[in-house]
């Protein structure tokens, strides 16, 4: 299946596109009143709960699998290279000249990654390709130039043919084979990092996860946790469309 059709597809079923569709139906659906009333409160009720901080701390707590790294761990598992995958890019930032630049899920793994290969002096693999634009650079290149000019970071390889994390592991597994590499420390948002293992493992190499930007963790509960927070919608959307993902990459892959 085309990877536009795909992220299509995505975007109907997550919130908020599924809501506003229910919601939507149930008011063209307005002779039939009680399907109709029953079609709008449940999305009504849905975005309330996807927008409430306490969702997100249990729905993320549940896809965040794996604990923040700890460097003694290293003792047991003698790690070759660090591998961060790519989150995204924003087309045309007005305050970088109109170029294309790094989403803030992307800068915040390049950000953990690049404090990791100075402290345990390992070489840096970027992963991240072209999505739609083929024309465009690809999202490795972006990560390393901000690794090298922002973070005083260099960046050993660049994988810049993927379009999606099954194609991050196999097209990384590819370059470090050729150096001999089979255990990797992976950089990504804990969210994501279930996902990300399974398809690096599945290439054949050994996987010391370092998660970063976690949902579930450190909040504690409090009066606010249980008001809505768009940011907290956007979250939701995220732990939905990791369990969508994991769903469809059983099937696909």
């Amino acid at each position: 299946m085309d990877i536009f059709i795909i992220y299509v597809i995505k975007t109907l079923l997550l919130p908020l596109s599924s809501l506003l569709i229910l919601s939507i139906t149930g008011l063209f659906l307005l002779q039939q009143r009680n399907f109709a009333v029953t079609l709008i409160s449940f999305s009504l009720v849905l975005l309330l709960l996807l927008s409430l901080p306490v969702t997100v701390k249990y729905l993320a707590g549940m896809q965040e699998k794996y604990p923040p790294f700890e460097i003694t761990s290293l003792e047991n598992f003698a790690a070759q290279a660090i591998v961060v995958l790519g989150g995204g890019l924003r087309d045309s930032a007005p305050e970088y000249a109109q170029q294309v630049t790094l989403k803030s899920r992307t800068l915040a793994r390049i950000r953990y990654a690049a404090l990791l290969a100075k402290k345990i002096n390992l070489p840096l693999l970027v992963s991240g390709g072209k999505v739609f634009n083929t024309s465009l650079i690809s999202e490795a290149d972006i990560m390393a130039s901000v690794l090298n000019n922002e973070f005083n970071q260099a960046v050993r390889w660049k994988e810049q043919n993927s379009r999606n994390t099954a194609e991050n592991a196999l097209y990384t597994q590819e370059i470090l084979s050729q150096e001999g590499i089979t255990r990797i420390i992976l950089v990504t948002h804990a969210l994501h990092m279930h996902r990300a293992v399974e398809q690096f493992q599945q290439q054949g190499l050994q996987v010391m996860p370092a998660p970063t930007v976690f949902f579930s963790k450190p909040r504690s509960l409090n009066l606010l946790s249980f008001l809505p927070y768009a940011r907290d919608l956007e979250r939701n959307s995220l732990v939905i469309h990791e369990i969508m993902g994991s769903a469809w990459y059983k099937l696909r892959y």
